[in-house]
Parts: structure tokens; sequence; C-alpha cells
């Protein structure tokens, strides 16, 4: 079971769906599997961050009509600030909710 959290960009940011322009305020942050992790890392160059390919691929933006789009490393890399702490934020949400499930679903 995968968890998520939704928020809202502090700056709406586009994305292009055919040639047109569609810009997004919200987003989900799913939590990601130990093999997505370690494939978003795998596919890092030279000089990227880890952090930012992961809070990418974690990433889903979210348009008016409610279709995701994907975030990309290029597109994480370029929002503005405010955009990227909002998205830490969260992505310490979704921790938080992470712990509390594990709590009340602790493994064997």
């Amino acid at each position: 079971m995968r968890l998520s959290v939704v928020g809202v960009l502090a700056v709406a940011m586009t994305v292009l769906v055919k040639d047109e322009a569609v810009k997004c305020k919200s987003v989900e942050l799913s939590d990601l599997t130990t093999g997505d992790m370690f494939a978003v890392r795998q596919r890092a160059k030279d000089g990227e961050f880890w952090a930012l390919h992961e809070m990418a691929a974690k990433t889903q933006l979210v348009d008016d009509q409610g279709r995701k789009h994907t975030l990309t490393y290029e597109m994480l890399h370029d929002t503005s600030s405010a955009n990227f702490k909002k998205l830490e934020e969260l992505d310490y949400e979704l921790q938080k909710k992470l712990n509390a499930e594990s709590l009340g679903n602790p493994s064997s």
C-alpha cells in the first residue's frame, strides 16, 4: 500500500500536454518502494542530487481537471524556492504518516 499526501504549491508549475501548457498548483506526494528509489538514483548523472530525483519521483502535479502529471528533475531544479520548501513540508508530512502507519501495523 502506498501512502500519499496532497498539497498546494506556492507558485503554479506548467507542464506541456500535447503541446498545450497546463498549469498545476496541486501536488500529490507518494511513498516510493525501495526498488523505485534505487531505479531513480541510478538515473542520476554526475553533479545531480539523489534527493531531487527522489523528490521528483514521489511528486505528481495535479491539474484543475484532476489529471496527474510527472514532475521531472529539471522541473524541480528550476522551480521556485517557495515550491521546493512546500514539497519538503509535504515530504515531512508523508514521513509522519508513514511512521504512524507503521506504529499501527508493526511488522513481525
